[in-house]
C-alpha cells in the first residue's frame, strides 16, 4: 500500500514537473517527455485540463497545413 501512494506520487511529481518545463519553455513536447519520463500524450492531455494553450512553432504549424491541403485539397 505504502509503495502504491510513493509510486502515484512520484508520477504526480513527474507530471507536475513535465508541465512546468513546457510552461517555462524549456523544451518541446517530445523532448520533456524524454526527459521526465512522461508521455507526450498525458503531458498534452494535462495540459488540457489545466487550459495551458499548446505551443506551435512554426515548423510544426507549416506541416499541419501542408497536411490539411493533402487530405482536404486547397
Amino acid at each position: 500500500m505504502a509503495r502504491k501512494f510513493i509510486d502515484e506520487r512520484l508520477e504526480q511529481y513527474r507530471i507536475e514537473k513535465a508541465i512546468e518545463l513546457y510552461v517555462n519553455e524549456k523544451g518541446s513536447l517530445k523532448e520533456i517527455s524524454e526527459i521526465t519520463g512522461v508521455t507526450v500524450r498525458m503531458i498534452m492531455g494535462t495540459l488540457r485540463k489545466k487550459n495551458i494553450p499548446l505551443r506551435m512553432g512554426e515548423e510544426v504549424f507549416d506541416r499541419g497545413m501542408e497536411h490539411a491541403r493533402r487530405v482536404f485539397g486547397f
